[in-house]
């Protein structure tokens, strides 16, 4: 009970001594070296920036040239299209080797051999191969922003739906090409 009593007394004089010689201000919103300070990235990505959220993509590499981002608008519109209709052997044509590859192997090894291409695999797998609306072209128009690092990049979009979207790529043969069945929602990566 003696020891119960003199650790609740050394509690006590700490908190007054802390109080006594300014330590905290009390408000919750700030901190010794004054009011939180909150990071924004530069450019284009700081629209999708999430403010405590995984902003991975967000911070991934560094932003993309315009040239670059229009390049990369143009193959995942003209993806989007051929999705939306499902148009497999067109949409196949937008992905990088190293997806399809994958991609593949993965249909083959659950269809018992009897997918062998990407056309096939992505009618295999169906809405399941990129979610719920698979099918839908959610894009408005070009992506907003393109992260990039050794050739690797994320492209992020606001969607027709009101969602934002992040869309894997790999640059293969000069260009940008999509590493993904279907666009990410954002909101999913929280």
């Amino acid at each position: 009970m003696q020891l119960l009593k003199t650790l609740l007394l050394l509690a006590v004089l700490s908190l007054v001594a802390a109080t006594a010689f300014g330590c905290g201000s009390g408000d919750s919103n700030t901190v010794e070296s004054g009011p939180r300070k909150v990071f924004y990235p530069k450019g284009p990505t700081r629209e999708f920036y999430v403010v405590g959220g995984d902003n991975a993509v967000q911070l991934y590499g560094h932003e993309a040239t315009g040239g670059e981002r229009a390049q990369a608008s143009k193959v995942i519109e003209r993806w989007m299209r051929a999705r939306a209709a499902k148009d497999h052997a067109m949409e196949c044509s937008y992905l990088a080797r190293s997806f399809v590859s994958g991609f593949v192997a993965d249909a083959t090894n659950v269809s018992n051999g009897k997918v062998t291409t990407c056309p096939q695999a992505l009618a295999y797998f169906g809405t399941s191969a990129g979610g719920v609306n698979h099918f839908d072209d959610t894009t408005t128009g070009p992506i907003d922003s393109l992260r990039i690092e050794s050739g690797q990049g994320y492209a992020q979009y606001h969607g027709n739906d009101g969602r934002d979207y992040i869309v894997p790529m790999a640059r293969e043969d000069g260009g940008w090409k999509v590493s993904t069945a279907a666009p990410f929602d954002r909101a999913d990566a929280e």
